[in-house]
């Protein structure tokens, strides 16, 4: 059974720009690396005048996250993992 953990840590993301869209490629979180298999979903929210880009992703392994870049602070975090178990 998964369950889902709520973090907000602050992550590293390498990123590419392609076609106007931004899109993850792999991130840094605890001391590992985790490459994005594919971007399933994503959406954009607002912390006061700023947006805040949201994505889904999935691992190769199948481990889903949802990553999150504050236009603000130009921080990125990942804010949710599903964990099987």
């Amino acid at each position: 059974m998964a369950t889902t953990q709520d973090l907000n840590d602050p992550i590293d993301v390498v990123t590419i720009f392609r076609e106007g869209r931004m899109a993850p490629v792999k991130f840094r979180w605890g001391g590992r690396t985790y490459p994005v298999a594919r971007v399933a979903y994503r959406w954009v929210t607002r912390q006061g005048a700023y947006p805040i880009h949201h994505f889904a992703i999935a691992t190769p392994d199948g481990q889903l996250c949802e990553l999150a870049l504050n236009t603000q602070s130009m921080q990125w975090s990942l804010l949710k993992v599903q964990m099987e178990g």
